[in-house]
């Protein structure tokens, strides 16, 4: 949620937002909410002043009230019922508005509606090295200077069939379209990868978590995803669950890791907080139908390694550790040697409303002659602690929202990018060297 006091003070930075295409401006009208919220406060100061005037004439009665007093407060009393019905009426429109109205985006966010207009910041391949500055441009400039691949790249789903370590077919079979089966080695390889970053990640002082992956709409409100992402949120039939509770399958462990410290106040020593998790995902992948229909690359289900951090309300810090992330997704993929692009999200592609400022790290395929999407990591200032009322003291015991940073580590699009580039004129599949001891194998091929 945003700052309210900082909304009404600065309403022209808010219509900025909205207008640079950032949320929905048919749900977001700045001028009407201000209006609501001078409403609102003028109906609380009344009810309040009222309500303090019947106090003052209740105490002031000893014995049996006369009718002079009788009728006074019947009369406030009159005026109190209707003012406490407009008010809950303004209150829906107000905090209505207010669930619609997407994060202020960092000054170094790209101007820009749509992913043409992204920017790259970097880019790096094996025996290459980061491009230089003028190999970089919009969406995928630099993939014109990516290597070429040693062999004439055949699709992920045809190697992964031929070799039997994914079978689509049988996950349709089970499931339905944009459900699939990771076999044999095609596990390990996805499970070496995990392990990989993992090992890395507890290295550098992140929590492992395991989270609830089925969760309350009150943590993923917390989180930002909703309003505006329900229509790829799975929402389970609540007649058979507990209390009969409207529960969600997660589409990241995101909203799961940041509500374990909803309604806390950390203290500044906690501070940072560093934790992740691996969790199977969820995504209804609605408005995709027909995209990417083959392979494993827009799916229902799939696993992801989580990062997310606490810090205090330092927006240099925010930025620092915002790059300390990309370097942890960066370190894997150097790891793995699969060249990659960083790209600096536009602010009509910053994605779900807390993200104030959005890099995305795609892998080049050059079968495809594109990159894809494998991680992405965003600031989200104080927009989630608002909301999931995450606080902490500072050294001089002043009670501050922190701010939160989100990260995905990785996912089964990974697996994708290794068999692109590591496949041989054979059919087989090299084993990146990072993975050799968890497969067990140098090479995959056919039995």
């Amino acid at each position: 949620m945003v700052d309210i006091e900082n909304l009404r003070k600065n309403p022209e930075l808010y219509k900025k937002v909205i207008s640079s295409g950032r949320g929905d401006s048919s749900k977001v009208d700045i001028d009407a909410w201000l209006k609501l919220d001078q409403e609102r406060r003028t109906l609380i100061q009344e009810s309040e002043e009222q309500k303090a005037e019947l106090n003052r004439i209740n105490k002031s009665i000893t014995g049996k009230p006369d009718e002079a007093t009788i009728n006074k407060v019947h009369a406030i009393k009159d005026q109190i019922r209707p003012r406490e019905a407009r008010l809950q009426e303004v209150n829906l429109k107000w905090q209505e508005i207010l669930n619609w109205m997407p994060n202020l985006f960092l000054d170094e966010v790209p101007e820009g509606k749509g992913s043409e207009d992204n920017v790259e910041i970097k880019a790096w391949a094996p025996g290459m090295g980061y491009l230089q500055q003028d190999q970089l441009g919009k969406e995928n400039y630099s993939g014109q200077f990516m290597p070429a691949a040693d062999v004439t790249p055949k699709p992920h789903w045809e190697i992964g069939k031929e070799l039997d370590i994914i079978d689509i077919e049988a996950g349709a079979r089970i499931s339905g379209s944009r459900f699939y089966y990771i076999k044999k080695e095609g596990a390990l390889l996805i499970w070496a990868v995990f392990n990989l970053l993992m090992k890395k990640l507890v290295r550098e002082g992140f929590d492992p978590m395991i989270v609830p992956i089925l969760i309350k709409e009150k943590a993923l409100y917390g989180s930002g995803h909703f309003p505006g992402d329900e229509d790829q949120v799975y929402k389970l039939d609540s007649k058979n669950i507990e209390d009969e509770n409207a529960l969600y399958l997660l589409g990241s462990s995101e909203p799961s890791n940041f509500g374990y410290f909803m309604d806390q106040t950390l203290s500044s020593d906690e501070l940072p907080v560093k934790v992740m998790a691996q969790t199977p995902c969820f995504r209804s992948e609605v408005g995709s139908w027909g995209k990417d229909v083959r392979g494993i690359k827009r799916t229902h289900q799939f696993d992801k390694l989580e990062m997310n951090m606490i810090i205090e309300a330092d927006l240099d810090k925010a930025k620092e550790m915002h790059e300390y992330l990309l370097s942890l997704n960066e370190w894997l993929l150097q790891e793995l040697k699969l060249p990659y692009h960083v790209i600096n999200m536009c602010i009509g592609d910053l994605g779900y409303f807390a993200a104030a400022k959005k890099y995305d790290v795609e892998v080049w395929l050059p079968s495809e002659n594109s990159f894809i999407e494998i991680m992405s990591d965003s600031i989200t200032t104080d927009f989630q602690s608002r909301r999931l009322n995450i606080k902490y003291k500072d050294k001089d015991g002043n009670s501050k929202y922190a701010y939160t940073l989100n990260d995905t580590g990785v996912t089964h699009r990974i697996l994708i990018a290794i068999i692109e580039h590591y496949q041989n004129e054979d059919g087989s599949i090299t084993v990146p060297e990072a993975l050799v001891e968890f497969v067990g194998k140098d090479i995959i091929k056919k039995n």
